[in-house]
């Protein structure tokens, strides 16, 4: 891919996130990448495949810099992580997650979520099962609550508070045997 590309999406990943999709122009994205809104089409056909090509190619950084990262640890530690995930995330990548909180009804965002967050449900899951937890699938729907929660309101304003909150969360879940 050439840096002229990645520079267009880039620029575009930031107009996206703070006025939305909507109110972006393609003339807006060439006049702030200092490129031709020509150029724009040309390495991306549309407006639309231009969102697509930042949502599909987000996940694959996101998914790419986190490999392992919930792999090797014990219930409770697993759990932990999965309630800061959120927050560590939106560190990473302010502007991505700021955008997807946008495109709740967008196909293609919804679907690179899910797809995103899959093997998480059964990892928790096991964890549950592992701490004693009477009833682990209704622990794993509420703590998936609560992080969709999160990740949403850290992407759109810095919280000062959100490392007391996800204290706070961690604090709840706890060893039950």
């Amino acid at each position: 891919m050439t840096n002229r590309k990645q520079h267009i999406a880039q620029v575009a990943l930031q107009l996206f996130g703070e006025k939305g999709f909507e109110h972006t122009p393609t003339q807006l994205i060439a006049k702030e990448a200092g490129v031709s809104e020509a150029l724009i089409f040309k390495y991306f056909g549309s407006k639309e495949q231009l969102l697509e090509f930042i949502i599909k190619n987000g996940y694959k950084r996101i998914i790419e810099a986190n490999r392992g990262w919930l792999e090797e640890r014990d219930a409770l530690g697993l759990i932990h992580s999965v309630i800061e995930l959120p927050y560590k995330l939106v560190k990473e990548e302010p502007h991505f997650w700021k955008l997807q909180s946008r495109l709740t009804n967008n196909d293609v965002a919804q679907k690179q979520h899910e797809r995103f967050l899959q093997p998480v449900p059964a990892l928790l899951h096991r964890a549950f099962v592992k701490l004693g937890y009477a009833e682990p699938d209704k622990e794993v729907s509420l703590l998936l609550l609560l992080i969709d929660a999160l990740w949403k309101i850290q992407a759109q304003k810095t919280d000062e508070q959100i490392q007391e909150t996800l204290d706070f969360i961690k604090s709840k879940y706890q060893d039950q045997a």
